[in-house]
C-alpha cells in the first residue's frame, strides 16, 4: 500500500514538473543578460534611422494645415488658450493633451517642421521602448518555464515583438503625419497604463503583506493615471479596461486564483477596473460629442448597420493581412460603394474570419496567447472599426497603431517558444536559421518603412500621387491631388482632370465641385466657375466658403446685386462665419453703386462682427465705424474709428493704421467712406 501511494503521487508530480519546465537544459539560458540594456538601445536607434525621412516632411495639407498653420489658438500658452484646449472639439477631436505638445513645439520651433516632426518620431520611439518592456513582462507571464524577465529568450523574444511593431510600414501614417500626433502620443500612455498594470498585479501576489499592498497602489495609481493621460491625447483608450480584464484571464491567470477564495472568481479583477471603465465612458462620451460637432460623425441614413457589420468584416482581415503583407498602403481607402461592399470582398472576409476563429478555439488550451492576443486586437480595434464611422475611410493605416501590438507579440510568443524548445538548445543550426530569419523580416520591414513608406508622406503631392495609384477609384483622393497640383501655379491641366474624375466618380462631392470653380476662377473662365459655385450651393447649402467665393466672383464682375443676395442667404446661415460677414458688411457700407447700400442692415452685420470679436478687433471696429458712416450716425462712427486706430497702433499695424486716419478724416467731415477702385 505504501508503495503503490507514493507510486500514484509521484506521477502527477512528474508530470507537472515537465509541464512547467518541457526543456530543462533551457533553465541555463534563465540568467540575466547583457542584451537587457542593448535592446532598448537599439529599438530607438534603429526607429531614429527608418523614421528619418519624415524629418524632412511638411504640411500634407490634409488635416495640419488646418490644425497648425491656420489655427492660432495653440501657440499662446494661457489660461484662455489652455481653457480652448480642454474645452474644443476642433476638427472634431478632444484631444487637449495633444494641443499642449503642439504648444511646446510651436514654443520651441515657430515654424520649423522639422521640429514638430521630431517630436513625433520621439514620442513614437518612447512608445517602441515602454511597449519592449511592457512585452517583456507579458511573455514571462505567459512563459511554459515561469522565465525570468531578465534572461536572454524573453528580452530577445520582446525586442522582436516590440521592433516588428515600432518599424513597420502601417506606423508611417500615424509617426510622419502631423495631425495624428495623438496616434503616438496616446500611444506611449496606453502602453504605459498596460505596464503599471501588470506591476501592480505583480505586487499584488508578493509575499510580503504590507510591502505588496504599498507598492500595489503606486503601481495600481500610475495606470489610473496613465489612462487618463492617454485619453486626454486621444480617445483611443477607452478600450483600456476590457484589455485588462483579458490579460487577468492571460497571462496573468488572475480569474483562476480567484476561484480559490471566498470572495468568489474575479471579484476583486471587477473592482479595480472601475476607474478605468469610468474614465472610458466619460472620454467615449466626449469624443462622440467632438464628432458631432465636426461634422464628421454618420448618421444610419448615410451609414447603416449592415453597411457597418460589412466594413467592420473587412477591416478585421485588412489589418491582419497588411500587417503580414505590407503592400499598397495608402492615405486613403475610401467606402467602396454598396455593392462592391457587399461581393467579393465581404465574402472573402467573413472566410477568412472563420478560419481565424477556428484555429483561435482550436489552440485555446495548448498555445492561450493565440486567443488571447486576437481577442485583444479584436477589442482595440473595435471603436475604429465603423460601427461610429466618422469620415470618408473604409479603414485607415494609423487604425492599425494600437491593435497590432497584440499581433506583435504573439510573434514574440512565437520565438520564444522555439527558444524554449530542445531544437534550439541542441540544434545551432535551427538557431542560425531563426536568427536570421528574425533580422531579415526585422530588416525587410525597416527597408520597406524607411524608402517607401515614410518618403510617401513628405508632401501633399507625394502623398496623393501614390494615393491615386493605390485608390484609384477614390473621388477624396483625386480631389486631394489636384489640389496640391493647383499649389504647385503650373499644373493646372492635370489638376482639373483629377477635379473631373473626382466627379465622374461622385458628382455630389461638393469639395470637388467647389475647388474645380476655384481653379476656373483662377484661369479666368468665370462661366463655368460660377456654374459650378452654384452647383457645389444646391448640391450643399450650408458650404461657406463657396458662398464667400461665389460672392466675391460676382462683385468683381459687376454683379454685387447678386453677391448681397448670397452673401445674406450665407449669413442666415452661418451667423459664426465671420469673414462672409464682414465682406457683407463692407458691400452695404462701401460699394460705389447706392443701389446696393444699405447703411441700416450694414451697422446690424457690422455690429455682430464686432460683438463676436469681444469689439476689440481694429479690423472689425472698422467695418463698424464704416457703416455707422453710411448710415448717417458720424458721431458713433468717430468714435468707433479712434478706438480702433488706437487698437491697431497698439499692435504696430501702420498699414491699417494709415487706412484708419484716411477714413476717420472723411467722418469727421460728415462724409462716408466709399469703395472706388
Amino acid at each position: 500500500m505504501p508503495s503503490n501511494t507514493t507510486g500514484q503521487t509521484a506521477q502527477p508530480a512528474l508530470s507537472q514538473t515537465l509541464e512547467a519546465d518541457p526543456c530543462p537544459d533551457a533553465a541555463r539560458t534563465a540568467a540575466p543578460t547583457v542584451w537587457r540594456f542593448i535592446v532598448p538601445v537599439a529599438l530607438v536607434v534603429l526607429v531614429a534611422i527608418v523614421f528619418m525621412p519624415a524629418l524632412d516632411a511638411g504640411f500634407v495639407d490634409w488635416d495640419d494645415d488646418d490644425l497648425l498653420f491656420y489655427n492660432t489658438r495653440y501657440r499662446t500658452f494661457s489660461a484662455d488658450s489652455l481653457r480652448w484646449m480642454f474645452t474644443t472639439s476642433f476638427a472634431g477631436h478632444f484631444q487637449p493633451l495633444t494641443w499642449l505638445s503642439y504648444s511646446l513645439d510651436w514654443a520651441l520651433w515657430k515654424r520649423e517642421l522639422f521640429g514638430y516632426h521630431l517630436t513625433s518620431v520621439v514620442l513614437h520611439a518612447l512608445t517602441a521602448v515602454g511597449f519592449y518592456f511592457l512585452s517583456r513582462r507579458l511573455l514571462a507571464a505567459g512563459s511554459r518555464n515561469n522565465s525570468d524577465i531578465s534572461s536572454a529568450p524573453i528580452v530577445l523574444s520582446a525586442g522582436f515583438a516590440a521592433a516588428l511593431f515600432a518599424i513597420h510600414p502601417l506606423r508611417a501614417e500615424s509617426v510622419a503625419w502631423l495631425a495624428e500626433r495623438r496616434d503616438v502620443l496616446g500611444g506611449l500612455f496606453y502602453v504605459l497604463a498596460v505596464g503599471c498594470y501588470l506591476r501592480y498585479a505583480g505586487a499584488v501576489r508578493g509575499r510580503r503583506a504590507f510591502e505588496s499592498v504599498s507598492s500595489g497602489r503606486r503601481w495600481y495609481v500610475a495606470a489610473v493615471a496613465s489612462c487618463t493621460l492617454s485619453l486626454l491625447a486621444k480617445a483611443s483608450a477607452v478600450t483600456l479596461p476590457l484589455v485588462l480584464v483579458i490579460l487577468d484571464f492571460y497571462p496573468l491567470r488572475r480569474w483562476d486564483r480567484g476561484r480559490n477564495t471566498r470572495s468568489g472568481p474575479g471579484r476583486g479583477t471587477i473592482i479595480d477596473k472601475l476607474p478605468f471603465l469610468v474614465l472610458a465612458v466619460a472620454a467615449g462620451w466626449r469624443a462622440i460629442i467632438a464628432q458631432e460637432e465636426g461634422g464628421a460623425l454618420y448618421g444610419l441614413a448615410q451609414h447603416d448597420i449592415w453597411t457597418r457589420l460589412a466594413q467592420a468584416c473587412y477591416g478585421l482581415v485588412f489589418y491582419v493581412w497588411k500587417t503580414i503583407w505590407p503592400t499598397n498602403l495608402g492615405p486613403l481607402y475610401e467606402i467602396p460603394p454598396r455593392e462592391v461592399l457587399f461581393g467579393p470582398m465581404l465574402w472573402i472576409s467573413l472566410a477568412v474570419l472563420a478560419v481565424i476563429g477556428f484555429t483561435a478555439a482550436r489552440a485555446r488550451r495548448r498555445f492561450p496567447a493565440i486567443p488571447a492576443a486576437l481577442t485583444v486586437y479584436v477589442v482595440v480595434l473595435f471603436p475604429v472599426l465603423g460601427f461610429a464611422q466618422s469620415g470618408p475611410q473604409l479603414v485607415a493605416d494609423r487604425y492599425s497603431y494600437l491593435p497590432c501590438m497584440g499581433l506583435a507579440v504573439l510573434a514574440g510568443a512565437g520565438l520564444l517558444r522555439f527558444i524554449q524548445t530542445d531544437a534550439w538548445v541542441r540544434n545551432p543550426n535551427h538557431r542560425a536559421m531563426v536568427a536570421l530569419l528574425s533580422v531579415f523580416l526585422v530588416t525587410s520591414l525597416a527597408w520597406a518603412t524607411f524608402f517607401h513608406q515614410a518618403n510617401i508622406w513628405l508632401s501633399a503631392q507625394t502623398l496623393w500621387a501614390h494615393g491615386v495609384r493605390v485608390s484609384p477609384n477614390s473621388a477624396v483622393a483625386h480631389t486631394n491631388y489636384a489640389d496640391a497640383l493647383v499649389r504647385t501655379d503650373t499644373l493646372f491641366t492635370d489638376a482639373a482632370r483629377h477635379y473631373h474624375r473626382a466627379l465622374e466618380l461622385n458628382p455630389f462631392d461638393p469639395v470637388a465641385l467647389h475647388h474645380l470653380a476655384d481653379l476656373f476662377r483662377r484661369v479666368g473662365e468665370i462661366d463655368d466657375a460660377i456654374r459650378y459655385y452654384l452647383r457645389t450651393l444646391q448640391v450643399d447649402p450650408n458650404r461657406k466658403e463657396a458662398c464667400l467665393s461665389l460672392a466675391r466672383l460676382f462683385a468683381n464682375t459687376g454683379r454685387p446685386q447678386q453677391a448681397v443676395e448670397v452673401l445674406r442667404d450665407g449669413a442666415t446661415r452661418h451667423p459664426e462665419a465671420l469673414d462672409l460677414i464682414d465682406y457683407l458688411a463692407q458691400l452695404l457700407s462701401t460699394h460705389p453703386d447706392e443701389n446696393v447700400r444699405n447703411g441700416e442692415e450694414a451697422v446690424k452685420w457690422a455690429t455682430h462682427l464686432s460683438r463676436a470679436h469681444s469689439n476689440a478687433n481694429p479690423r472689425s471696429l472698422m467695418t463698424l465705424a464704416t457703416a455707422y458712416a453710411e448710415a448717417g450716425r458720424f458721431d458713433e462712427a468717430v468714435a468707433t474709428a479712434q478706438r480702433a486706430l488706437e487698437l491697431a497702433e497698439r499692435n504696430g499695424d501702420d498699414r491699417l493704421s494709415s487706412e484708419l486716419l484716411r477714413r476717420l478724416t472723411l467722418f469727421r467731415q460728415g462724409r462716408p467712406y466709399h469703395f472706388t477702385g
